[in-house]
C-alpha cells in the first residue's frame, strides 16, 4: 500500500478502518436465478452483531452492525434490495452528509430498485461523506456497483457474465489500487463458477469468502503441509492489517451474502447469510428482514454465535509471534480431521434447508412469525452443531436430506404421476395456500383424507377432490383433477415420518 492511500485511510472520521472485498451477481448469472451481493468485512473492531431493524413507515432490513449502534456495513431489505460496501481509499471523503455506512441504512430503508439508489446519489451529490464502492441488486435481478466520492459517482452495471467485483479502490479515483489482487481473485473464482453453472450464495461462502490464495502462495488443494518461508510448515500468510492480501484474512471479523429473489418469487423471501469471524473457519446462518425480529444468538457483545466463531478464529490465528499467520492444519489435517470436516456439511445442511423452505413458501406465503420461527430454529441447530464440532449434533429427525419426490408429466393435461417414499404424507395446495387434499400412506395401505371434514376415507371409496391414489408397492399414485379444479400451478409437498420434506410445483393445463 502506498503512503498516500494509507494517509487517506487515517483521515477517515467516525468509521472503523475496513479492508473489504465485495461483489455482486445478477440473477442471470446464478444457478438459482437469485441475485447475490457479498462482502468480507475486514476491520480492527470486534464489536459485531447481526440484527433486523424496522424503522417506522420504512422498509425493514437486516445487516451487520456494531453492538453499540445501528450503522449497517452490509445488508438486505424486505423488498428484495441488497447492498454491500467497501471503502475506496483512492477517493477523498469526509465532511458532512451520509457516510460510507449510514448511506446503506438510508438506502435499505427506502430502496426497492437499483435506480432508487442512484436517485439517492443524485440527490446527495451536493455533498456526502462517502469514499466507497456500493454493490447493489434488486428484486428484478439487476446488479451494479457504484463508486462514490463526495460530490460525484460512477455506475458500473454487471458485465457480460453478470458480475462486478471490487477491492478497496475506485476506478474514478487516483492511481492507488488497494486490494486489486483480492478483486481479481474473487472475479476469477466467480467466473469459473458461472462457467460450471454452480454460482450461488453457498458457493460464495465456501469458495470465495473463505479463499486463502496469497500472491505466490497457493495452498490448494487442502490439506496444506508444505512451507512458504518464512512461515513454518503448515502455516499461511494472510497479510498484516495495513496490507491484507487474501480475501479471507486475520482482519476478516464478519462476512455475509445478501440473497435476493428469483423472477416471480416474493421479495419478502430475501435474506442475509451471516457469518462471524473468518469465513474459512465459520458457518453461515440465515436472517430474513421480513421476520421483523432477531434471534438472541446473534445480538449483543457476547452472543453465542459470536463467541463460538471467535473461538474458532483464535484457533486459526494462533501463531505465538505473528497474529496474521493462519494454521492450515486446523482447517484440514492429513488424518481426516479439522474444522472443515464439519463446517462445510453444516453450511450444506443450512442451504438445503432454506432451499426446501423457500420452495414451500412459494406456494404457502409465510407470515412474519413463520419467518421468525424458522430462522430461530435454524440458528439454534447450526450453533449446536458448530460448537460441538460435528453436524451429527443436529438431531437425526431434523436432518434436511431431501426425500425423493417426482411428478411426471409436468405440465400435465389429464393426470400426473407422483412418486414419494412409502409412508410419506402427500399434500396438494393451490396458489392461495388452500390445501386441496392430503394422502397419508403407511407401508401396507393408502388412505385419502378429506380436508373439509378431516374424515378418513379408504382409497377404494372413491375420489377425494379428484385424487386417485394407487399403491403398487413403489409409493406411486396418480392425481387426476376433477372437472371443477381449474388450470393453474399447484404445490405438491411430501413429508416423511422423519419430518424430512420435499416440495414440487406442478402445472395443470386443461
Amino acid at each position: 500500500m502506498n503512503k498516500l492511500c494509507f494517509a487517506i485511510i487515517l483521515l477517515l472520521v467516525g468509521e472503523a478502518l475496513s479492508f473489504c472485498t465485495i461483489g455482486v451477481a445478477a440473477g442471470s448469472a446464478t444457478r438459482d436465478g437469485r441475485p447475490i451481493a457479498f462482502k468480507t468485512r475486514d476491520t480492527n473492531s470486534w464489536s459485531l452483531e447481526f440484527k433486523v431493524q424496522s424503522p417506522d413507515g420504512l422498509f425493514a432490513f437486516v445487516g451487520n452492525t456494531a453492538v453499540d449502534n445501528s450503522i449497517v456495513w452490509f445488508g438486505q431489505n424486505e423488498v428484495g434490495f441488497g447492498i454491500t460496501q467497501s471503502a475506496a481509499y483512492n477517493l477523498s471523503g469526509g465532511g458532512s452528509g451520509l457516510g460510507n455506512g449510514s448511506m446503506m441504512n438510508f438506502a435499505l430503508a427506502r430502496c426497492t430498485t437499483i435506480d432508487d439508489f442512484e436517485h439517492i446519489l443524485d440527490s446527495t451529490n451536493t455533498g456526502r461523506a462517502t469514499a466507497a464502492n456500493y454493490a447493489v441488486f434488486d428484486a428484478d435481478g439487476g446488479a451494479a456497483i457504484f463508486e462514490c466520492g463526495r460530490t460525484f459517482y460512477a455506475r458500473y452495471d454487471a458485465d457480460s457474465l453478470g458480475i462486478v467485483v471490487r477491492g478497496n479502490f475506485a476506478y474514478i479515483g487516483t492511481s492507488g489500487r488497494v486490494g486489486q489482487n483480492r478483486m481479481e481473485r474473487a472475479y476469477s473464482l466467480i467466473a469459473d463458477a458461472i462457467a460450471g453453472d454452480s454460482l450461488d450464495a453457498k458457493f460464495i461462502i465456501k469458495a470465495v469468502l473463505s479463499d486463502l490464495l496469497y500472491p505466490d502462495q497457493d495452498p490448494y488443494p487442502l490439506p496444506w503441509t508444505g512451507a512458504f518461508p518464512p512461515m513454518p510448515a503448515g502455516w499461511l500468510d494472510t497479510g498484516p492489517f495495513t496490507e491484507v492480501q487474501t480475501i479471507c484474512n486475520a482482519n476478516t471479523h464478519a462476512a455475509g451474502v445478501a440473497q435476493g429473489v428469483a423472477p416471480g418469487e416474493d421479495p419478502a423471501h430475501s435474506l442475509l447469510w451471516c457469518m462471524f469471524g473468518a469465513p474459512v473457519g465459520s458457518v453461515a446462518f440465515p436472517l430474513f428482514p421480513a421476520s421483523l425480529s432477531t434471534p438472541s444468538e446473534c445480538i449483543g457483545s457476547s452472543s453465542p454465535m459470536f463467541v463460538a466463531s471467535k473461538a474458532k478464529y483464535d484457533s486459526l490465528f494462533s501463531h505465538p509471534s505473528v497474529n496474521y499467520w493462519l494454521n492450515a492444519g486446523y482447517l484440514l489435517d492429513t488424518l481426516g480431521g479439522g474444522v472443515l470436516t464439519y463446517t462445510h456439511p453444516i453450511i450444506d445442511w443450512a442451504f438445503d434447508s432454506v432451499s426446501a423452505q423457500l420452495d414451500e413458501w412459494a406456494m404457502l406465503p409465510p407470515s412474519a412469525g413463520d419467518l421468525a420461527d424458522f430462522q430461530s430454529d435454524m440458528i439454534a441447530m447450526i450453533l449446536g452443531a458448530y460448537t460441538s464440532g460435528t453436524p451429527l449434533a443436529i438431531p437425526e429427525k431434523t436432518l434436511p436430506t431431501e426425500i425423493a419426490l417426482s411428478a411426471y408429466p409436468n405440465p400435465f393435461n389429464t393426470a400426473v404421476t407422483l412418486s414419494a417414499p412409502i409412508g410419506a404424507e402427500i399434500e396438494i395446495f393451490d396458489v392461495n395456500g388452500r390445501r386441496m387434499d392430503v394422502i397419508a400412506r403407511s407401508d401396507q395401505s393408502v388412505i385419502a383424507r378429506s380436508p373439509m371434514d378431516d374424515e378418513a376415507i379408504s382409497s377404494n371409496q372413491g375420489d377425494c377432490f379428484g385424487l386417485r391414489p394407487r399403491n403398487d408397492g413403489k409409493g406411486v399414485f396418480v392425481w387426476q383433477p376433477n372437472e371443477n379444479i381449474p388450470s393453474g400451478v399447484y404445490l405438491v409437498r411430501a413429508t416423511a415420518s422423519s419430518r424430512q420434506t420435499a416440495a414440487k410445483r406442478v402445472v395443470y393445463l386443461k
